[in-house]
């Protein structure tokens, strides 16, 4: 199983797909993903629901409140990465293969994400996040939706219910 220290997007319009690059700008091994729209989609409707189970603040939140206080973390997070911009990130020359499934665990306040592929019963690879870095995981597959045009939603975590009491 191979140690996803470092994560990278592609968003590749041709393919209709988001190519997630472990360990493109470190020593370790690298892997290149295909991200499909279905997988994507369905883990950002799935994230309201891991925030507010495995974050302290939110949990204790009254219900209403919920998805305010987990987009100002999500927000948060995003001022706290440290973007390193490739100047080409044409990856032709890699073998990329399809993500079938991924795994996302909690515990001890870290994150472990299971990487899954052609019906393995193993994790291809694993990688581990604070709080931060899955929030900034979460941001940069919500921008690929976003710049594939795949129908996601503007904010990532529907504030909407404090909205409509507001009018």
């Amino acid at each position: 199983m191979i140690n996803l220290a470092s994560l990278s997007f592609h968003f590749d319009p041709v393919e209709d797909r988001i190519r997630l690059i472990g360990n493109l700008s470190n020593s370790h091994q690298r892997i290149d993903f295909w991200l499909t729209r279905r997988l994507v989609l369905r883990l950002l409707d799935a994230s309201d629901q891991l925030i507010k189970k495995t974050s302290e603040k939110v949990s204790q939140m009254p219900a209403e409140h919920q998805s305010a206080m987990a987009q100002f973390e999500h927000d948060e997070a995003q001022q706290q990465q440290s973007v390193l911009k490739e100047e080409s990130l044409d990856h032709t020359d890699e073998t990329v293969q399809l993500l079938q499934r991924l795994d996302i665990s909690f515990r001890d306040g870290r994150y472990q994400l299971g990487f899954f592929m052609n019906g393995q019963a193993e994790a291809t690879g694993f990688s581990i996040l604070s709080y931060a870095e899955m929030h900034q995981i979460l941001h940069w597959l919500h921008k690929g939706c976003q710049q594939l045009e795949w129908g996601a939603p503007s904010v990532l975590f529907d504030s909407g219910e404090i909205e409509k009491r507001l009018q």
